[in-house]
This record gives C-alpha cells, sequence and structure tokens, in this order.
C-alpha cells in the first residue's frame, strides 16, 4: 500500500500533467477511489515541496482535479449508458417511466454528490441508466466537483500558512477510501433491503389473498351442497 502512495506522490511531483494523469487513473476506479477534495489537498501539499505554492495554483489544481473527474465519470456514464441494450423491456419501462423526475431534479442531485463526500457512483448509474441528458451532466457534475477540489486545495494552502494542514499525509486519503467504501455499502445495502422488503411483502399478500380465496372456495362449496340437499 505504502509502494502504491509513494507512487501517487511522484506522479503528482512530475507536475500538472502527472497531476493529471495519476487524478484520471484514481477516478476511473468505480465505488473505491478516494476523495477528490482530499487528492486536491494532497497535491498542494506535494507541489510546495517543490516550490512556493498561492492561489492561483492551488485554485488551477482543483480545476484540473475537478476535470479528471468529470471527464472519468463521463466515462462511467457512457458506459452505464450503454448496458441498457442488455436490459430487458420490463426493465427498460420502468427506467424510462423515472425520467421526468430525473430530468427534474437530476442537475441538482448530480451537483450535491459531486461536491460532498457520498459517492456519486450509484447516481451516475442511475442518471446513465435513464439516458440523462449528457451536457447537463456535464455541467451539474463538473460545477459541484470544482467547488469542492478548490475548497480542499484552498484548505490545504491555509494549513500550509498555519504550519501544518490536514493533508498532511497519505493515511488521509485511506480514510477517504474507507468513507466511500462504507458509504456505498450501506447505499447498496438499504437497496436491497428494499427490494427484499417488496418481496416479502408480495409473499404474504399472495398468501393472505391466497388464504382468503380458499376460504371463500370452501364456503361456495358448502353452500352449493345445502342447496343440493
Amino acid at each position: 500500500m505504502q509502494d502504491i502512495f509513494q507512487f501517487i506522490t511522484e506522479m503528482i511531483s512530475q507536475g500538472y500533467v502527472g497531476l493529471f494523469i495519476i487524478c484520471f487513473a484514481i477516478n476511473m476506479i468505480p465505488f473505491l477511489s478516494p476523495s477528490n477534495m482530499v487528492l486536491a489537498g494532497a497535491a498542494v501539499l506535494t507541489f510546495s515541496i517543490l516550490g512556493p505554492v498561492g492561489i492561483p495554483e492551488a485554485v488551477l489544481i482543483g480545476i484540473i482535479v475537478a476535470i479528471t473527474a468529470t471527464l472519468a465519470k463521463l466515462i462511467h456514464f457512457y458506459v452505464v449508458r450503454g448496458s441498457r441494450v442488455i436490459l430487458s423491456e420490463e426493465r427498460l419501462k420502468s427506467l424510462d417511466s423515472e425520467k421526468e423526475r430525473v430530468k427534474k431534479w437530476g442537475a441538482l442531485a448530480l451537483f450535491i454528490a459531486a461536491a460532498s463526500p457520498v459517492p456519486d457512483d450509484p447516481l451516475i448509474v442511475y442518471v446513465g441508466l435513464t439516458k440523462y441528458s449528457t451536457i447537463k451532466f456535464l455541467i451539474s457534475y463538473f460545477t459541484g466537483k470544482v467547488a469542492v477540489t478548490i475548497a480542499g486545495a484552498i484548505i490545504a494552502l491555509l494549513g500550509l500558512a498555519l504550519g501544518g494542514g490536514f493533508f498532511e499525509s497519505m493515511p488521509i486519503v485511506v480514510a477517504s477510501i474507507a468513507l466511500t467504501a462504507i458509504i456505498t455499502g450501506i447505499l447498496f445495502k438499504r437497496k436491497t433491503e428494499g427490494q427484499e422488503s417488496d418481496m416479502l411483502q408480495d409473499i404474504l399478500e399472495d398468501e393472505l389473498i391466497g388464504d382468503e380465496e380458499s376460504v371463500n372456495e370452501r364456503n361456495d362449496t358448502n353452500s352449493s351442497d345445502i342447496a343440493d340437499l
């Protein structure tokens, strides 16, 4: 693990091109990539070792990290969107019925997801499957992401000015990855539990309806027998 962090640091130390490449590669990892806010902060600290870093440099670092994250998630978006071809007609109809809601709330949801530590991959899967507008996706996601990455870079810069920094060591990256994995797991667990609850409800309804129908059939049979007598 230490070798991985060392490699990331070495790539960032190569300058803006190295930062672009490593951040893009990290963001291509679905569901387990660390917070881009943390990546931007770590990049500022690494750049500060090589030379002075001011607000313009910190803002540029934040923009680069946001661009790489947006490009990587755009690829995820298109991959998920293309996967519609393997879905059943019933599932496609269900997804298409959600289009109006996604059209209404998609931009806000993408902005919030991009600008928060909550994993955005489940939302990207959702909007991709519902064929959300690519332009709206890019604008909403990049706006949210650039806000949080510039904030991370500025926080790291302020930390340096105060003689320390929250992003001072790579363990915070590990914590970020762990947090992402935990939150993603909770989201999927809730989704699974919801599906299981629906299945349980269907089973109970079938049982109750079936029992009621059986009772009605028996009553009808008894009534017929009495009438025959």
